[in-house]
Order: C-alpha cells, then structure tokens, then sequence
C-alpha cells in the first residue's frame, strides 16, 4: 500500500493572522493537580461568541455546577465543523471547508494547566465523516478516482485520511474502489469508524449510479423498470443520486486500519444505517461496553418521493453480537420510532450498553432541522426512555457537537431561545433524569468535557 505522507508545521502564525490566540490561565479552581504539583487534568469547553465568528476554549472546575463566560477569557480560535476529544488528551478542531481540504487543528493542556495549540496543523482531503481508531483519528469522503471508462466516466472511491495526534502527521490511504462496493453496482460511502473487537466496523451508505456505473456492461446495475428515474446530462452520461436499494442495511468489517479484504453484512430489515446534515453522514453505529455493535438507522431513504426509489422502514436498531460477521436475528429489528414517537437523527454512545438518540421533533428531513428531542435507549434490554430534567423542547435550539461521558454520566450542552445562557446537562443513563450543569455566556457551547495535561 502506497502512502502520501503530509506534516504541516507552524501553523501558529497562520492562525494569529486570522484570530488572537490567548492561553487559559491556570487556577486551582478549574484544574487538578498531581503529587508533584503539576496539573494532571481539566473540565473544559469550547464555545462561540455571541456573533458566531470565533470560537473560545478554557478550563472550568466543574461541569455539574458554576459560571463561565467566553469574554475576555480562553484560548481563540476559528469555528469548526466538527469538536471532540481524542483519548482526553487532544481536542479536535475538525472543518469541512464547503467540499474542499480542510485545516483542522488540535489543542492540549500543559502542565501549567493552559490551553496551547499543537505546533503542527493537520490538511486533510474533503470529509463527510469521521471516527476514531487506535493511534488515529479517520475521516472518509466519496471522491472521484483516476480511473475511467471508455467514455471518460470517472470510478468513484473512498477515499480516507489518518490524522496521528501524537506525531502530527496526515496520511492519506490509497483510496478505496467503491463502484459495485455491495455486489449492486452502486458506488458508496462511510459513515462512522468503531474500533471494537480488535477490528473496525463501519456503516455503508450506498449513493446510487454514477456515471461510470450505469454504463457497466450497457446498463447491467440498472434494475428494471428504473431506467427513466435516471438522470441525463447534455454528454449523455447517466447517473442516478439515490440508492436502488432504500430497505437494505450493510454494515463492513476490516481487521484493522489499513481497511483490507473487508467482510460486508447485509440486513433487509432496516434501511442504510447514517444521520444526515446535507453532506455529512453522521455515526449511527456505536459499540457498547461488552464488545456488542448496535447499528441504527433512521431511514432516511423514505424521502424519495418515488415508490421504487423509497424505504418502506421506520428508524430502527439492530445489533451485530461481538466478534460475529452477521446481523444478529435473535434480536431482530427493533422499532425505535415506534418507541419515541418520532424518527431519529444521530446517536452516540453512553456508558454500558446505553445509548443517546436525538430525535426530530417536527420530521425527518436532511437538514437537521427540527431535531431537537433527546432520548435513551438500552442496547440489551430493548427499553426507551424519554429524558427528565431538560428544558422544553420547544425553547431548545440546539446541542453541542459530542458529549462526553464519566463515571456513568453523559455532559450534553443544550442551547436554549428562551433567554436563558447556553448550559451543560448530565444526563443519568439509568434513570433517564438530566440535572442543569455549568452555564456559560457565550453564543453556542461546542463542546464539554476533560483533558488530561500532555507533559
């Protein structure tokens, strides 16, 4: 396998052209300290201003109780796509860049208890996904290979890059063939990355006929009586942008991240496994404690307005038992709009086998508008149960970007237009009960959690 390796260095003075870089100051109120006095950990969130055009991260002593604010106060920074925390030890700075490569950075504590950027910025191919593996944090995209037909049509792939925290680096894989990924003829993408069992599991997602693929063999990979769904420009190339298949779920297993000789499992029983926030395919497929995989779909295939082209599912959840290569059929295909009352959106993973769903209050659509009801779902046990303690529904605007989970809680930022200041919820997987945490001043909370001091 070839590489492109890519290590892009001194990205300080790039971004002090465009924002004014404060560190955190340290005070023994927002950090912990180890025996020799140094600092060995810290709350911390990263948050707008109230005009949206930059981004602030600080330490805080709590996430359950106190005050904050962005003003005068943190570490600048650009906004972002994307924030998360890599191992508490890097929080990631993840930006699309409307299609094109994306700069993305990360930023640690010291021991001084500060908040510093890596001295090393991360260029990255277009993304619409992303997930965490080993020594790497993975993005995927579908992208236009160099190989094409005798018409000129371009094959579509996959292709992934590797950000490796600790070094700095960028790596781009050779990029993977997806035409006919699935035996269909259909090109595909990713979404989400789960390291689990020693291998990588993913969701895929298939896209429909590109114009490389519909001329296979004078149109083999056309199903019947689809033809006229297909779309044709003035060179005469067909495509068709929507899956031939809106009632199948595949999920695909590599050993490791080198995504090598993947095994692909297939369900009939759910529709493609992905959130969807117009470009970004957002996770939906997470591991639970035990090892076992859950893979949720929230059917977004029945938007098709054409009855061949639709998904006759509901959002549902099955479950791949761990170290299995198949869809488990003892547990089925559990109805989980059914259960909510609603369809869902995204999904993360709590503590056990409890998961965090986000559900659209006023319909499924592919904007992510509307989404702004919470709930819990137990893996083992089939239960759902609606959260406590949130504010209404109809004032919440929106969530942070990921939460972050300790000692069985689950930290949530919950944005309200009520007029009350953006907050940081823990939410009791167990009892379902969310207690109002910290409050900042600021416009919207991206992002809560810890960081352990990089020494």
């Amino acid at each position: 396998m070839n590489y492109n390796m890519i290590f892009s260095k001194s990205v300080l003075a790039a971004v002090a052209m465009a924002a004014t870089l404060t560190a955190c100051s340290s005070d023994d109120d927002t950090v912990n300290n180890d025996e020799n006095g140094s600092v060995s950990s810290a709350f911390i969130f990263s948050a707008t201003n109230s005009e949206g055009n930059a981004n602030y991260i600080a330490t805080v002593g709590s996430l359950d109780e106190g005050e904050s604010s962005v003003l005068n106060n943190g570490f600048e920074t650009f906004t972002a796509t994307e924030w998360f925390t890599y191992k508490n030890k890097y929080l990631f700075r993840l930006q699309y860049n409307q299609g094109n490569a994306g700069g993305t950075s990360a930023y640690f504590l010291n021991s001084k208890g500060e908040i510093e950027q890596t001295d090393y910025t991360f260029d990255i191919q277009r993304f619409t996904t992303y997930g965490i593996y080993g020594d790497y944090v993975m993005t995927a995209a579908a992208a236009a290979s160099s190989k094409v037909d005798a018409k000129g049509n371009a094959a579509y792939g996959i292709s992934v890059t590797y950000l490796d925290a600790e070094k700095g680096t960028t790596r781009n894989r050779d990029m993977i063939m997806s035409e006919n990924f699935l035996g269909t003829g259909e090109y595909v993408t990713l979404s989400g990355m789960v390291e689990a069992n020693g291998k990588l599991y993913s969701a895929v997602v298939p896209l429909g006929l590109s114009a490389y693929g519909s001329e296979v063999e004078n149109g083999k990979y056309i199903k019947a009586g689809n033809e006229d769904l297909l779309a044709v420009a003035e060179s005469g190339a067909r495509t068709l942008s929507t899956t031939q298949y809106p009632d199948s779920s595949f999920v695909v297993i590599y050993d490791n991240e080198k995504m090598e000789n993947p095994t692909i499992i297939r369900t009939n029983k759910m529709s493609y496994a992905s959130g969807r926030m117009r470009s970004q395919f957002y996770q939906t497929i997470w591991a639970a404690e035990n090892g076992d995989i859950y893979v949720f779909s929230p059917s977004y295939a029945r938007l098709q307005t054409d009855a061949r082209l639709k998904s006759t599912h509901t959002s549902k959840v099955m479950r791949i038992k761990a170290g299995a290569t198949e869809f488990d059929e003892t547990y089925g295909a559990v109805d989980l709009e059914s259960k909510a009352g609603m369809p869902l959106f995204r999904c993360w993973s709590m503590s056990g086998d409890y998961f965090l769903c986000q559900f659209y209050g006023a319909g499924i659509n592919t904007m992510g508008t509307g989404a702004n009801v919470l709930g819990i779902y137990q893996g083992s046990t089939k239960e759902f149960k609606t959260i406590q303690g949130l504010p209404s529904t109809d004032v919440i605007t929106s969530y942070s970007k990921r939460p972050y989970t300790e000692n069985g809680l689950t930290y949530i930022a919950v944005q309200t237009n009520d007029g009350q200041k953006p907050a940081v919820y823990s939410i009791d997987p167990k009892t379902g009960i969310a207690k109002r945490g910290i409050e900042i001043e600021c416009g919207t909370i991206s992002y809560a959690g810890k960081l352990f001091a990089v020494k």
